[in-house]
C-alpha cells in the first residue's frame, strides 16, 4: 500500500507544537503557588505562639467552665471564712 505522502517531503516544525499550553499549565501552576504561598504566610501561626487560639478554646481566666469532679460542688465550705 503506498502511502499520500510518498515522493513529498512534509515539512515538520516540532519545536512549534504545544508550547503554548506548556507555558500556559507552567504560568497557571507558578501562580497557583504563589497563592497559596501568600495565604499560608498571612494565616498560619505556630501552635507555640502565645497568641494562638484553638478553634473552640475558653478565654484565659474563664473558670465558669471549669469541669469538677462530681463530688465538688460550687458550694461554699461549711464553717464559713473562720481564718
Amino acid at each position: 500500500m503506498a502511502s499520500t505522502t510518498q515522493g513529498r517531503h512534509v515539512p515538520v516544525n516540532n519545536n512549534a507544537q504545544g508550547w503554548p499550553a506548556a507555558i500556559l499549565t507552567t504560568a497557571l501552576a507558578v501562580a497557583l503557588w504563589c497563592g497559596a504561598w501568600y495565604i499560608h504566610k498571612t494565616t498560619y501561626r505556630h501552635p507555640m505562639d502565645p497568641m494562638f487560639r484553638a478553634k473552640g478554646a475558653l478565654e484565659h481566666g474563664n473558670s465558669n467552665m471549669v469541669k469538677r469532679p462530681a463530688g465538688a460542688a460550687a458550694a461554699p465550705a461549711a464553717g464559713g471564712a473562720a481564718h
